[in-house]
């Protein structure tokens, strides 16, 4: 494009020297030089505009010119500026979400069996040398740091009602007690000695000893029948889920989610805070990722080898299927998934501005004007060719005027 330009220049300076050479010898040639030298002239305006941007002229030091060698820290900080006001403000994620609906073409395309398999496919092609080649020690921690920030977010009350509702509501919840209440009775046997004297010291007087052997004496003999009878109870709703054992739980569990119900959630929220900022937590979250890397790798190693692609396959594509008929859910799905995206934005779109402003900073000015010129390179030389053209019309047009107006 640089050459079609300056060899358009050379084309309206060789038509100039022509029409001067023959401005008698017709009345063509007139009109000829005139758009000649008027396109000259808006060609080296445009070239001057347009080398301005990045250099000096013909190398000579006139002022405001290598406008982007000068003023590359001031481009950086507004390009970075620019982008993160006009595209991620979490209004405008959101506008751009909906009016996009990415989860919604994802779900229809991933709902045919051949196109959800070539996506398992690809995913599972690239996972294992995404995880080899990745510092898992550092996902590990990524990952332990995002479950730790999503969990400081989350109503603690809230969610354990939700939690307790559910496993209320749940036909085989007695089945799932009773091999705790199996283990617990266990455990209470196992450690008789230690529960009773746990009960024989909340009952020791302080002041006379006589009575206090006696009292010990019997909180003895009745925590001892007491942990017979409750190691036996606790084993028997094991063996039974119709023990009354269960209703108690279930009514505990019950008048607990009432509660919480109700705005009774403060103690919860305390203790979440005290988890959620022991060290030992985040320590074992960073455990449970790197466990759960290392069985993500294993498994997609197994899915190859053992020939299960094609059925994983129909179940992805049997699940999309559903949620693309399911609109309402759907919408939902979108919703959420736009306002993370809009939290996302929120939360780190000053980290992308450092990012692109740190970014240009680190460029030096000869690297920054070939990435701009890579860029827009044709479309400015499409200018000193416009530039070209329109002047020379505009002389067209003065020569014209020129005419009717002195003759």
């Amino acid at each position: 494009m640089r050459r079609i330009a300056t060899g358009l220049l050379v084309l309206m300076a060789f038509l100039y020297v022509l029409a001067r050479s023959f401005e008698g010898g017709g009345t063509i040639w007139p009109w000829l030089g005139a758009f000649a030298e008027a396109a000259m002239v808006g060609a080296l305006a445009d070239w001057f505009a347009v080398t301005a941007l990045f250099r000096h002229p013909l190398g000579l030091p006139i002022p405001h010119t290598a406008i982007v060698r000068k003023e590359k820290e001031r481009i950086g900080a507004a390009v970075a500026s620019f982008v993160r006001k006009s595209f991620l403000t979490p209004e405008e994620v959101v506008r751009q979400w909906q009016d996009w609906r990415p989860f919604k073409k994802v779900v229809r395309y991933l709902s045919h069996p051949a196109q959800a398999k070539r996506a398992l496919h690809w995913g599972l092609e690239r996972m294992p040398k995404l995880l080899q080649s990745s510092d898992r020690e550092t996902l590990s921690r990524l990952g332990a740091s995002g479950i730790r920030h999503g969990a400081a977010t989350i109503p603690m009350a809230r969610l354990v009602t939700i939690l307790l509702q559910g496993f209320l509501k749940s036909p085989g919840k007695r089945s799932l007690l009773a091999p705790i209440l199996g283990r617990l009775g266990e455990s209470v046997t196992a450690n008789r000695e230690w529960v009773m004297d746990e009960a024989s010291k909340s009952t020791k007087p302080r002041k006379l000893k006589l009575l206090g052997l006696i009292s010990q004496a019997a909180a003895s003999a009745v925590s001892g029948k007491a942990v017979e009878k409750l190691s036996a109870e606790l084993e028997a709703a094991s063996r039974d889920e119709n023990h009354q054992l269960y209703q108690k739980i279930e009514d505990a569990l019950q008048e607990t989610a009432d509660e919480l119900e109700t705005g009774g959630g403060e103690e919860w929220e305390v203790l979440k805070k005290k988890v959620i900022d022991d060290p030992e937590t985040m320590r074992t979250l960073e455990e449970v990722m790197d466990r759960a890397l290392r069985l993500i790798l294993e498994s997609v190693e197994s899915l190859e080898k053992d020939g299960t692609l094609a059925e994983w396959s129909q179940v992805l594509s049997n699940a999309a299927a559903r949620l693309n008929e399911d609109e309402a859910r759907l919408h939902l799905l979108e919703e959420r998934a736009g306002e993370l995206g809009a939290r996302f934005s929120g939360r780190y779109g000053a980290k992308v501005e450092k990012l692109i402003n740190r970014t240009v900073n680190n460029w030096e000015p000869d690297e920054l004007i070939a990435r701009i010129e890579n860029q827009v390179g044709a479309d400015l030389q499409f200018i000193r060719v416009n530039g070209t053209l329109i002047g020379g019309l505009v002389g067209l047009l003065l020569h014209g005027v020129g005419i009717l107006v002195w003759g």
